[in-house]
């Protein structure tokens, strides 16, 4: 028997993937232009890194759209999973990136590049102030949607790059410290890596239909032994359908079966509310039945 699963609840974030990328389109097209007319490498350079933002948001709100789509028989659960895929796509993304800067660093350090330091300071800082903004609005959607919390850690990426140039072209005006662009360009490669890698952890492990990191089997099955007519439950399992969505199956042992809608609307609630878990399915099996198959050993959960 099965409880009729739910819709995830709240929006994609498709609105604030789209403001997300009009900035970031714009404020690359402005890097760009600068850095062809001040000869500058580091601003060409931040102009592609956010290129390749762009490209990663673009797959974002094309997942966020196709995930809207209903359920087929061919696909019964849709098409939630795209989102998480555009999050791992994301997260190589930004490891890509990553190689890419430290490549380039290293080859700075040998060979420094001398700039002019204010078109790439303007345009560094507008960068800033573009990503800050961006930021802010995907900032309270990540929290909600792996796919978002990718997209907001390639902004953050941007911001960190605008910041590291900032403060090269800073030292560079100021100190003749050359040296401080790849300096910086490591430094921030480091943060990014580390970012990227808890992206690309947390895809894969839906991907692999992992427990989700947030949930306790062994809490919830003890949870679920308390409810009344529940003598015991085994062969539990728990994934997660997408960001948001939590799905539950296994074998529930009942004292009397003719209290099944009853022991199913009680475990929906509990598992609804309690634990977030909206779509659930569960087999009913009646006590006489159960210790006939040995089931009254250690629970298997």
């Amino acid at each position: 028997m099965s409880v009729h699963p739910h819709r995830r609840k709240g929006p994609s974030g498709a609105w604030e993937l789209g403001l997300a990328l009009a900035i970031t389109v714009s404020v690359m097209l402005i890097e760009l232009i600068a850095g062809v007319l001040s000869g500058s490498l580091a601003l060409l350079a931040d102009a592609g890194h956010m290129l390749t933002d762009a490209s990663a948001l673009s797959l974002s709100l094309f997942a966020a759209w196709v995930a809207t789509k209903p359920a087929t028989p061919e696909k019964t659960y849709g098409y939630y999973r795209t989102e998480i895929l555009a999050a791992l796509v994301n997260g190589v993304a930004l490891w890509l990136i990553v190689i890419w800067i430290y490549v380039r660093a290293f080859s700075r350090l040998q060979h420094p590049l001398e700039v002019h330091t204010t078109p790439m300071l303007l345009a560094a800082c507008l960068g800033l102030v573009a990503n800050l903004a961006s930021g802010r609005i995907l900032f309270r959607a990540r929290t909600r949607n792996l796919n978002i919390r990718g997209a907001w850690l390639h902004v953050l990426g941007d911001a960190l790059g605008s910041c590291g140039v900032i403060t090269a072209g800073l030292l560079m005006r100021l100190r003749g410290w050359t040296i401080a662009d790849p300096l910086a360009s490591l430094f921030i490669g480091l943060l990014i890596a580390i970012s990227s890698g808890v992206l690309v952890k947390q895809s894969v492990n839906v991907l692999l239909e992992g427990t989700p990191t947030h949930l306790d089997v062994t809490s919830i099955a003890r949870a679920m032994r308390d409810i009344h007519g529940v003598h015991e439950v085994h062969d539990l399992h728990l994934w997660t359908i997408t960001t948001g969505l939590e799905a539950m199956s296994g074998h529930v042992v009942v004292e009397d079966l003719a209290e099944g809608p009853a022991i199913l609307t009680a475990l929906e609630q509990l598992l609804s509310e309690r634990f977030g878990i909206a779509h659930t399915t569960f087999q009913l099996e009646p006590r006489t039945h159960a210790c006939e198959m040995n089931l009254a050993q250690p629970p298997r959960v």
